[in-house]
């Protein structure tokens, strides 16, 4: 006997994807808007609230393309945690690089 094909309960529907491709669209338009209004002021600080700000919504829109669109959210916690121990040992790769060649 054949058995039916049943969807997987734990894919998100259609609706789902596009409330976070629109999230996605409208963080991606607040980071462009941050980088031309930063862009009107000279003082350092403005420059370090830019940085910051900036890396905190690539932050929100990297967790969101991962869990989403990578179908990370509903993988065995074993994959994200290879995945988390990647991106972990990327940054810290990028932060000594960084301190290494900033006086150079």
């Amino acid at each position: 006997m054949m058995s039916e094909h049943t969807e997987d309960a734990h894919h998100p529907s259609d609706r789902t994807y596009l409330k976070v491709g629109s999230l996605l669209f409208i963080l991606t338009a607040v980071e462009i808007a941050l980088y031309f209004v930063e862009d009107a002021f000279e003082s350092d600080w403005s420059l370090y609230a830019l940085i910051a700000s900036l890396i905190f919504l690539s932050s929100i829109k990297f967790v969101l393309v991962v869990m989403y669109y990578m179908h990370l959210k509903w993988d065995d916690r074993m994959f994200t945690w290879f995945f988390l121990a990647g991106m972990f040992m990327a940054a810290v790769i990028i932060l000594v690089m960084m301190a290494v060649y900033r006086y150079y």
